[in-house]
């Protein structure tokens, strides 16, 4: 796992430039779907603001928790530009979960060992609007995340 710093949407910013020809986003996000509209909940932290960039991603995100439930998912690609999901909560109105967290690395290290021709990049999982701290977050995932997963510390979005 190598640490980074940056706006997640401008790879420019980012303090360490990937040398894989492919990236992969890693949204943290739970797994609540809204009833009216079988959208997942994207509405607040990373996860809405990547919602707000592609607004479609509460449909393929809702089909996918109602399919296969909270596990990390392949969401979308545009060019040599992935989006996956990362599960850091069960509700969105709740703390993170910390055993869930280890779980979506856990799944995030096997899909790095298959796509050798990509980058991951994570937002700091759990630490924004699930408070967890995150020196417990990067003891507990460090472990197990390659070096071509990293972590994002974000600069404002906006």
């Amino acid at each position: 796992m190598i640490e980074i710093t940056g706006n997640i949407f401008d790879l420019n910013s980012w303090s360490h430039k990937p040398t894989t020809p492919e990236i992969a986003l890693c949204i943290a996000t739970n797994e609540v779907i809204k009833k009216a509209n079988a959208q997942a909940v994207m509405g607040a932290g990373i996860a809405k603001a990547f919602a707000l960039v592609y607004p479609q991603l509460p449909t393929i995100l809702g089909r996918k928790l109602a399919r296969s439930g909270n596990r990390v998912h392949y969401l979308l690609t545009v060019g040599n530009l992935h989006i996956l999901s990362f599960p850091t909560k069960h509700h969105w109105r709740d703390s993170s979960d910390l055993s869930l967290i280890v779980n979506s690395a856990k799944t995030l290290a096997e899909i790095a060992r298959v796509r050798s021709s990509c980058t991951f990049v994570v937002t700091r999982p759990g630490c924004g609007l699930g408070y967890l701290p995150w020196s417990v977050v990067r003891n507990s995932i460090a472990p197990i995340l390659p070096d071509r997963c990293w972590v994002i510390e974000l600069y404002p979005l906006y």
